[in-house]
């Protein structure tokens, strides 16, 4: 490579008019929609759950639901979050509290914890509801003269 070989910049302005079209993302219209949905359908804990496990979940699952992250595809990843939590709790009551293995399990349960928005993350939560139909109150048109039935 030789020093000055290349093209020449832009000068600023120029620069600034022309863009870069890399780093504009995509279109409005391609841009996908992030608001949360409602799950798919009811979110039933699996049945190899231990009773503390399943403790854990009854404690957690309300939270992770209300959020909007519990969902029926992700109740494997749920059960292994509630496994992760019962192994931490049993290691903070040990001797070995505090040591390099409980702190990496704390670390894996707070990851998994934050999968399920179930850690404050310093965003507002703004669940965004559909908005009112003004116009819906023509769907039900009666054509003129006829009786509704």
């Amino acid at each position: 490579m030789r020093l000055g070989a290349g093209r020449p910049k832009n000068a600023p302005l120029a620069a600034w008019l022309a863009g870069h079209p890399g780093k504009r993302g995509p279109k409005s219209s391609e841009r996908p929609s992030f608001a949360p949905t409602a799950p798919e359908g009811p979110v039933n804990p699996p049945q190899t759950l231990t009773t503390e496990e399943r403790r854990i979940w009854d404690e957690l699952a309300p939270h992770a639901i209300a959020a909007h992250t519990l969902t029926p595809a992700s109740v494997a990843a749920f059960t292994m979050l509630c496994r992760a939590v019962e192994l931490e709790r049993l290691a903070a009551g040990s001797l070995r509290a505090g040591g390099p293995d409980h702190r990496g399990m704390l670390q894996r349960v707070e990851n998994l914890m934050a999968r399920f928005r179930l850690v404050p993350d310093g965003k507002p939560v703004i669940i965004q509801e559909a908005p009112a139909d003004e116009w819906a109150e023509f769907d039900n048109v009666v054509s003129i003269g006829k009786k509704p039935a």
